[in-house]
């Protein structure tokens, strides 16, 4: 069984806070260190639930997991799997829900996941090919991993599926994250925090209800009536829902928010249990912006047609490709040697951020999403030894160190402390002590690219696009057309500007370069290096890179190489490996491309003017609620402006925008992804009048 934890739910003023926080919190994109690790955010409030809610103390008895926290056991000694085929599976009718092509299931209390690997066997064997399954739970005190394997041993018939799960388990770390499973076919978005506060921050539509946090004489707060209104705001017409419990104060709960409830005999010693289903339309949820209310799914039989083969191009194809897309990949020709994704090697490594807001919790879920789908790919993509240090070069650094350290709730195996001498061991000469991250490394990035999708169908250089007779048609320099889409995915980096001039102030969009250098380096660092920039693992080959800079660039082209430029990332490097002011240096110039807040871009592009004629109001102070909904270019889209740490966000927020496409459930809470919508500069000029 799960189990829950009281916490103070997010308030509207938390929210709008949070909101207003966001563009100073997100990227620090250009800044050596504190890129790399951020000590706190700038909202006022409570102690986050990460400062004050561990990994649960699990104790076993006769072999089966007890929570000492609520004084209960996890599941029944007897028959666990029994129990929740009767009580969850037959209380929803499961087996008929299977027969839906997207079936979304919620929880309340992951507990040990039992459910979710019932659930997922049932699907397997009855749902109809090409179907999924998302399954959306919730759960505050989440297993070691080693006690998960430990519960998972007494359902031997599940080993296969335990095993994947618990090779992507994220421990204790708040916020939502993404497991995938069977392909692409089976996702779980597992919800790390308070029930109230995480339903609130995501948007779903469950067909059926798993309640299973422990009873609520021994955890009350899994039984709020908050709690309950979530649960009928987040269920699609007629949802089924069951739960253990046949309490009074569940039965009224439910019945309050609009189920009809039924009391079913109970499994084993139990008496009684229920089953519910949703008999009047879910209740509004609270009303967002109308520029938040975003075009409907794309078709499956859409024509599909993404520019650009760096980095966000190449996620997206293969993100749109799990999900059964057959998407047109257009690469340029005069950008193919400059682009960011050209690099010789990148380092993948955590930004380390302090809090439970949204984009906190984003790059945690982005590192780990990245290294999830990097271990995934065929192909020879980590080069050298795979591990990350982060240095503490001054007593400053230590003390954010040593703070970040007591306030996040990574696993020791994704983030531990190394001491002066763990650390000179890894890097092979003297070196402070600080932060070792086991799983980072260094990429490859080209290898990377052709490992996510094939060469791209058509390799040309778009400079026009232009709705034509319903359709996106796309031409190159000779005014040629090189194909016709009904939806475009502009994921071309600083190349999306000049395909849209109209809407480049309402993109934010702006240029840069970035300088970098390779050798054949007497330094030979045991892993890679991030202190002020970064130095990677040594390659295969003897060679190691080193960077970057960044400078602003006015136009699209090759950037030629900066020799002073060099020299300071030289010497700037040399005080953690002095030898590399003496090596022989080729040095690598790429254009990258952000925009003026930071954040990257993700979603559908506005119609400027519509917009403007919708919006206008907003400068004379008009209330949005009395505006109409939004209207976007039809089929037109983009993922752009991901800064320094494209490498990671890429997959997360190419998997984003492909929800978006199909009507799925997104990986990301609603809050961070508003806030990557395009149309976000435009709605700050009309505010500011």
């Amino acid at each position: 069984m799960g189990r829950e934890h009281t916490g103070d739910a997010t308030t509207d003023a938390d929210e709008i806070k949070c909101r207003q926080k966001i563009v100073a919190s997100f990227f620090f994109a250009w800044t050596p260190l504190a890129g790399h690790i951020i000590q706190t955010m700038t909202t006022a409030g409570p102690p986050s639930q990460s400062d004050s809610s561990p990994l649960s103390a699990i104790d076993w008895r006769d072999g089966t997991p007890y929570a000492s926290r609520f004084d209960d056991l996890y599941f029944s000694a007897d028959d666990p799997c029994g129990e929740v085929q009767h009580t969850f599976l037959q209380g929803t009718d499961f087996e008929t829900l299977c027969q839906k092509p997207k079936l979304t299931v919620a929880e309340t209390g992951f507990g040990t996941g039992l459910n979710f690997l019932e659930a997922w066997a049932v699907w397997e064997n009855t749902a109809p090919p090409g179907s999924t399954l998302d399954f959306i739970s919730v759960e505050a005190f989440p297993m070691p991993r080693a006690d998960l394997a430990r519960a998972h041993a007494t359902f031997p018939q599940h080993a296969s599926r335990a095993t994947a799960l618990q090779q992507q388990w994220p421990g204790a770390l708040p916020g939502a994250h993404r497991l995938t499973f069977a392909a692409g076919r089976v996702r779980l978005k597992l919800l790390i925090g308070d029930v109230a506060q995480q339903f609130e921050q995501h948007q779903f539509q469950a067909d059926a209800w798993f309640l299973d946090g422990f009873a609520p004489a021994k955890n009350p707060d899994m039984w709020r009536p908050d709690v309950f209104d979530h649960i009928a705001r987040l269920s699609a017409v007629g949802a089924r829902l069951a739960t253990f419990s046949a309490a009074g104060i569940v039965k009224q709960g439910l019945r309050t928010v609009g189920f009809e409830v039924e009391k079913r005999p109970g499994f084993g010693r139990k008496r009684h249990c229920l089953s519910a289903r949703l008999s009047q339309p879910p209740k509004q949820g609270p009303v967002s912006d109308p520029w938040y209310v975003l075009p409907p799914p794309v078709p499956k039989q859409a024509r599909i047609a993404v520019i650009g083969d760096g980095i966000a191009g190449c996620a997206m194809v293969h993100a749109l490709r799990l999900n059964g897309r057959d998407p047109i990949h257009i690469g340029g020709m005069n950008s193919h040697d400059y682009a960011a994704s050209r690099l010789p090697r990148a380092v993948i490594s955590p930004k380390l951020v302090r809090g439970d807001q949204p984009f906190p919790i984003f790059w945690r879920q982005a590192f780990l999403d990245a290294i999830r789908v990097l271990d995934g790919l065929d192909g020879d993509i980590w080069k050298g030894p795979r591990g990350v240090l982060m240095p503490a070069g001054s007593d400053t650094l230590k003390d954010q160190q040593d703070q970040l350290l007591q306030h996040l709730n990574w696993p020791l195996d994704d983030l531990r402390p190394v001491s002066t001498d763990q650390a000179s061991d890894l890097l092979g000469r003297p070196c402070p002590g600080g932060l070792y991250v086991p799983k980072a490394g260094t990429i490859d990035p080209q290898a990377l690219c052709r490992a996510l999708t094939p060469a791209p169908t058509l390799r040309a250089d778009i400079t026009r696009i232009a709705r034509h007779e319903d359709q996106w048609q796309l031409s190159d320099t000779n005014g040629d057309t090189v194909c016709r889409a009904d939806t475009v995915i502009l994921a071309c980096g600083p190349g999306a500007v000049p395909l849209l001039p109209d809407l480049q102030d309402g993109f934010g969009l702006r240029i840069g370069s970035g300088q970098l250098f390779t050798a054949d380096s007497q330094a030979r660092p045991g892993c890679a290096v991030m202190a002020d920039g970064y130095v990677t693992a040594i390659a295969p080959d003897g060679r190691l890179t080193a960077g970057s800079t960044m400078q602003g660039m006015q136009s699209l082209g090759p950037v030629p190489v900066d020799p002073a430029q060099t020299t300071a990332l030289q010497q700037r490097l040399g005080t953690l490996l002095p030898t590399l002011q003496e090596d022989r240096l080729t040095a690598w110039t790429g254009l990258r491309c952000d925009t003026v807040d930071h954040l990257p871009l993700c979603g559908p592009v506005q119609d400027i003017t519509a917009f403007e004629g919708l919006y206008g109001g907003l400068r004379q102070g008009k209330p949005p609620s009395r505006m109409d909904p939004a209207q976007y270019l039809p089929g037109l889209y983009t993922l752009t402006g991901l800064g320094s740490r494209g490498f990671q966000a890429a997959f997360l927020l190419a998997d984003h925008l492909t929800a978006l496409l199909d009507g799925r459930i997104s990986p990301l809470p609603a809050a961070t992804a508003e806030a990557l919508l395009p149309c976000r500069f435009q709605i700050r000029l009309l505010r500011k009048g």
